[in-house]
């Protein structure tokens, strides 16, 4: 008999929810994902456990149901839904459209209607129904059980009639009449008042039913048959609630239900939510059930021995096979290429004897493409070869999708595979294996090779962008050898300095954590959350809120109500400083002396880098503490370091592109712009703006290019939502035409689906047009900002470009080290330092034409520090 799962998608959300509260899970958009996470997991668990021919999940399609008309408090009293987990629900149906799974919902009927329907409809299918609500045990049948979920889902009894007999002494129909009597407080079923679960178990174990009880009112006695019968009509409604109906009219059947998973659609959708955990398992699940190895072989082509003579008057894709380590310390297996039809791998010793192959790599006449071309040039040049490539279809594919921030983003967009996997061929990190299969090590690189192909020509076979193909050509392409420059300079950082920094940090965190436990009154585990939360809420008493949470956010917003909380914040300062950066820095100070991060051009949606092992970008400068750990970078011997960046780079774009007088005008003229704000926000005149005042227009200022909402705003000047709003509307007043620009970004984006950088690049924001007004709020927001901050991206790149560029054409022995931000920082001889401010000047300030000036802020150090 084929089996059919059905279970109620709301209370599986809610539940995976509750059960994930203490793991806060976001995109790097912020859109919150526990309980999406927790949900994906408990339907795979039932899944697994059911192994069903059909499915379907049920939902509520509204608080308002047909049970509402026959008794206006049901449901009444329950709480409401939590902020960040509404959003969530939209997204738990993409999940299941992505999966596909089939999944309804229909106005006025609940999800137990829906359940209870399909199980009656479906005698052909052993039914499984998996819930935590015993409503649902009236269901129970010869066809039908219910696995009753007890702790998540790992805990479950299966119920049939049975076990419900052995448990509870009654049948699945006689659910509905304990209901009747006892009521149920959950769904606010109101019962006969009085009567609890115990009098009700006897009164059915007599009676049968709520019908045969009132039958008998005359044989009852006492406060009992007082209540019986002035329950009577209360138990009759009761009964009639907790009754699932069974006879709605659906438009589908079990067929419809059919499970036929598309584990590459679901895939894409969970790499869309950063949960590429959970990706990666189900990665591996499409490759088990839905990949043959000749499937593979035949997209991956013939693999040949033996280069076919005139290989190399095609264009060709190039791997690099290595061992995936940090590439300062990587070593390289071999090199794959392929021209689209014929493939083959090179070992790194055969490769350096390969003549045919070294001319064409110096040959500017073909097209060598790579993927992660930086990467792959560190890996050569350690092998003493120099691969002229001319294209990289990591940078350009994320280009043409802002959403692919990430190798494994990629690879889902273009149905990337395998034959065999990285570990099958070399083992896990942990197992290596000894004795490398040689055809399989083959058979890998060689299909990684025809994936880059892949992805080569169906770019090439898309409709061109010109500003994309501008924006590749001239910005991103050429940087790429600039950031390889970068990365294989490295900067110093000396350990001493940061033992001594960590000595001290830790000194002070012993302090705050005596007096953390001096405020509590008793020691505990400061970095438990269990522990935090019971002294917090438990012994001090201090407001809670529905979640307990102990997150930073959370604990700022208590800040001044006791001492302890300042000192808790402080004292997790300090351990991120000493753990993060005092010592973790060291493991990433290579033997010549050096940090050599790593920067990531396709892993963000605006276009600003980022950089990784370490990331250097992530080193606080709002505070003294964190950036004291700038003293540990130093220049090489004898030089200096010269910092330069922008001076309120993201506002001046924003003037430029809101085309906005005031803003243009004060900017040209050199006024602070922030006092300025103040003046007009406050209606003073300058004399009269106060610091504080200052510090408010600033955050205005910044919260209005991130799109701030005036919640956002309150919580960030800590002033009532009201305010916020008001300070809102008067900025928008005095600056109208930052109002309009605005409102145009978003309606071209609710029109388009993307934004636009003044240097072309799109950001894709489909969350602009989702159903769930969360969800379309943070891509409002995203529509505002993205245009800024990604031509603030693109600004410091042009400006890396042109600054390289100077330094060759001087040539001056200095070296541009670090990117962070609008920062850039260079390892400078002391003579060339007079020089290198005036290039760099001219370089930052030129990079683009602006109706504002460019200025720029240049300083001098013995290490980072001093410099900035």
């Amino acid at each position: 008999m084929k089996k059919l799962l059905l279970t109620d998608g709301n209370a599986m959300l809610f539940r995976a929810y509750w059960a994930t509260a203490g793991r806060p899970m976001t995109t790097r958009q912020g859109l919150p994902t526990n309980a999406v996470f927790g949900f994906a997991s408990m339907i795979q668990k039932a899944i697994d456990t059911v192994n069903p021919d059909a499915v379907l999940i049920a939902f509520d399609a509204g608080k308002h149901t047909f049970r509402h008309d026959l008794y206006p408090d049901y449901k009444g009293g329950r709480r409401e839904t939590p902020e960040d987990l509404v959003p969530q629900f939209a997204m738990a149906r993409d999940f299941l459209d992505s999966f596909p799974i089939k999944w309804v919902e229909m106005q006025d009927i609940e999800a137990d209607d829906l359940i209870g329907t399909m199980s009656k409809q479906c005698p052909d299918y052993e039914t499984v129904i998996l819930t935590s609500d015993r409503d649902l045990l009236q269901l129970i049948d010869d066809t039908t059980s219910v696995l009753l979920m007890r702790k998540g889902i790992t805990e479950m009894d299966i119920m049939t009639p049975e076990t419900l007999k052995e448990q509870m002494g009654i049948t699945p129909s006689q659910i509905i009449d304990l209901k009747g009597l006892m009521g149920d407080k959950s769904d606010n079923i109101p019962g006969i008042p009085g009567v609890g679960e115990k009098t009700a178990m006897k009164l059915l174990g007599d009676y049968g039913t709520v019908e045969n009880v009132l039958a008998h009112t005359d044989e009852l006695k006492g406060a009992l048959q007082k209540k019986i019968i002035e329950g009577r009509e209360s138990a009759e409604l009761s009964k009639k609630l907790a009754t699932i109906r069974r006879d709605v009219e659906l438009d589908f059947t079990a067929e419809d239900c059919q499970f036929k998973p598309d584990y590459k659609s679901l895939v894409r959708f969970l790499r869309t939510l950063d949960m590429n955990m959970l990706a990666a398992k189900y990665e591996s699940i499409a490759a088990a059930v839905t990949e043959t190895e000749d499937e593979h072989k035949e997209a991956a082509g013939s693999i040949v021995q033996q280069v076919p003579q005139n290989y190399y008057e095609n264009d060709i894709a190039v791997f690099c096979d290595d061992d995936r380590q940090h590439f300062y310390t990587a070593s390289m297996h071999g090199i794959s290429l392929t021209d689209g039809k014929d493939s083959c791998f090179i070992k790194t010793d055969d490769l350096k004897k390969d003549d045919s192959f070294l001319h064409y790599a110096a040959d500017p006449k073909h097209r060598i493409i790579g993927f992660d071309i930086k990467r792959f040039m560190h890996l050569l040049e350690k092998e003493g070869l120099d691969i002229r490539f001319t294209d990289d279809v990591m940078i350009k594919a994320s280009l043409y999708d802002s959403t692919l921030t990430g190798t494994d983003k990629i690879r889902d967009a273009f149905s990337l595979s395998a034959p065999v996997s990285y570990e099958e061929v070399y083992g896990k990190p942990s197992q290596p294996k000894l004795l490398i299969e040689e055809d399989k090590q083959c058979a890998y690189a060689c299909a990684e090779a025809c994936n880059i192909m892949k992805i080569f020509q169906n770019l090439e076979n898309r409709e061109k962008d010109p500003q994309l193909e501008e924006l590749y050509e001239k910005i991103e392409l050429p940087l790429t050898f600039i950031l390889k420059k970068l990365e294989t300079e490295g900067v110093y950082c000396e350990i001493g300095i940061l033992d001594d920094i960590a000595t001290r940090t830790y000194e002070k965190i012993l302090l705050e954590q005596e007096e953390i436990h001096k405020a509590a009154g008793r020691e505990f585990n400061i970095n438990s959350p269990k522990q935090l939360s019971e002294v917090l809420y438990d012994d001090l008493g201090l407001p809670s809120g529905k979640k307990r949470s102990t997150s930073a956010d959370v604990l700022e917003k208590l800040s001044g109500i006791h001492p302890i909380i300042d000192h808790i914040l402080v004292y997790r300062k300090l351990s991120k400083i000493y753990s993060t950066y005092a010592e973790g820095l060291k493991k990433y100070i290579q033997k010549d002396g050096k940090i050599h991060t790593i920067y990531n051009q396709c892993a963000t949606q605006t276009g600003r880098l980022s950089s990784s092992e370490p990331n250097l970008q992530n080193i606080s400068v709002r505070d003294e503490q964190g950036k004291e750990i700038r003293k540990a970078f130093l220049p090489s011997p004898g030089n200096v370091l010269i910092s330069s960046d922008y001076h309120q780079v993201e506002l001046r774009i924003l003037a430029h592109m809101a085309d906005e007088p005031s803003l243009i005008d004060a900017f040209q003229k050199g006024i602070d712009i922030h006092t300025k704000t103040a003046m007009d926000v406050f209606g003073v005149d300058q004399e009269d703006v106060t610091g504080e005042m200052r510090r408010q227009a600033k955050v205005v200022n910044f919260g209005i290019v991130y799109g701030m909402s005036d919640f956002g705003l309150a919580e960030q000047l800590g002033v009532s939502r009201k305010e916020a709003s008001s300070f809102i509307a008067t900025y928008y007043e005095k600056y109208p035409g930052i109002r309009t620009y605005m409102h145009s970004l978003v309606e071209s984006c609710e029109k388009n689906g993307y934004v636009k950088t003044l240097s072309g690049r799109r950001r894709e924001i489909p969350e602009i047009k989702d159903r769930n007004r969360m969800v379309r709020e943070f891509g409002k927001r995203a529509a505002m900002n993205a245009p800024i901050q990604g031509t603030a991206a693109d600004l410091i790149k042009i400006a890396m470009i042109n600054i390289d560029k100077a330094m060759d054409d001087a040539g001056v022995k200095s070296k541009m080290i670090l990117q962070v931000h609008d920062e850039l920082i260079f390892d400078v001889p002391k003579e060339e330092t007079e020089q290198m401010k005036e290039l760099i000047r001219i370089g930052m300030e030129q990079a683009m034409e602006l109706k504002v000036p460019l200025t720029v802020e240049c300083s001098v150090g013995s290490d980072w520090y001093e410099a900035k």
